[in-house]
């Protein structure tokens, strides 16, 4: 959940195209689909950590999940952790609501296009928010350290240009 939500999709999916503003770098390029893209893997790592899913038909599939164990060691934690994932979510929807009115995801990290821009940048922000607490989480059930995935896009954007 951390390494997906900080390095691969704050980091390599999502602040490398914008810090290039490059079409290129956008994820689903050929389909002009990478709204749902981002979209969903937020929902998915929100879905991943409470255990539960919603299917197409409305039913939920639930069990036992990691919120629980986290909600047992500290329930403040937990909401944290939940708020945030909900704010992510949120976000993507946002950069959705974009694309849906005309703005494809590549118009959205294009150079010049500060709105556009500030909303992706929105959800790199909440990602990277809910990295934290997924790191506090970890430390909330007494786990050994857990190394997320890094991304030279965030942690170090000046090697992106060499």
């Amino acid at each position: 959940m951390g390494s997906l939500s900080y390095g691969e999709l704050a980091g390599e999916r999502m602040k490398l195209g914008l810090l290039l503003h490059d079409p290129e770098e956008e994820h689903d390029c050929f389909s002009d689909n990478t709204y749902n893209s981002h979209l969903y893997d937020a929902v998915g790592i929100r879905a991943a950590y409470h255990a539960s899913y919603t299917r197409l038909d409305g039913t939920v599939v639930s069990g036992p999940s990691v919120a629980d164990m986290v909600k047992a060691a500290d329930p403040a934690i937990d909401k944290e952790l939940s708020d945030k994932l909900d704010v992510t979510v949120a976000k993507m929807e946002a950069i959705k609501a974009r694309a849906l009115a005309g703005e494809a995801y590549d118009q959205q990290i294009a150079e010049g296009n500060a709105e556009g821009n500030a909303t992706v940048q929105a959800a790199i922000d909440a990602l990277i928010d809910q990295t934290k607490s997924i790191e506090r989480a970890v430390g909330s059930l007494k786990l050994n350290a857990i190394a997320f995935e890094g991304s030279d896009s965030l942690d170090a954007p000046d090697k992106v240009f060499k």
